[in-house]
């Protein structure tokens, strides 16, 4: 079992991709609102009021978007003997590894099945298949904007999760 914990964080390198767009709507915006002053016709004046406001909203997304990159320094997700943690939802508890009936990296996002309890009712069963079904996973933790490298982390979620699967096994058989 890996000793040390796997941490993500958010690439920041990403933000320097965004700024320049984040400019270029800005200037945009301005560009409008000069048009939309600067002419006497009323259409091109709704126009390029329109203009203005939509490049606004774009530029301030992409901006705001920019910014949180560049502060959030701190780690996303971390993977270690306790179990999976997002630290970005609002109560971050960790899914424990003797919880995870099955644990896969797709793509760009780690599916989690649950294990099911032994008496949940025929309604409870077909609930939590559509969910499955629906989303993947009992419990869906998306990497996108995070860095890690996908062999690393697979390796490391097969060993994390194997480790209490073996205990609990030995235990039973006990």
């Amino acid at each position: 079992m890996p000793s040390q914990p796997i941490v993500m964080y958010r690439r920041r390198w990403t933000q320097w991709f965004t700024v320049p767009f984040a400019a270029v709507m800005a200037a945009c915006t301005v560009y409008a609102i000069f048009l939309a002053v600067a002419l006497d016709n009323r259409l091109f004046t709704a126009l390029f009021s329109l203009s203005a406001f939509c490049t606004f909203c774009i530029a301030w997304t992409l901006g705001n978007s920019a910014l949180e990159a560049h502060r959030n320094r701190e780690p996303a997700v971390v993977i270690d003997h306790t179990g999976i943690t997002d630290l970005r939802q609002e109560d971050p508890e960790p899914i424990p590894w003797s919880a995870m009936e099955r644990v896969r990296l797709d793509e760009d996002r780690i599916m989690v099945r649950l294990r099911t309890a032994e008496r949940a009712s025929a309604l409870q069963a077909v609930s939590q298949a559509l969910q499955r079904w629906q989303r993947g996973g009992d419990v869906v933790v998306a990497l996108d904007g995070l860095g890690y490298n996908p062999y690393k982390l697979q390796r490391a979620l097969a060993m994390f999760h194997k480790a209490p699967t073996s205990a609990t096994k030995t235990r039973r058989s006990t």
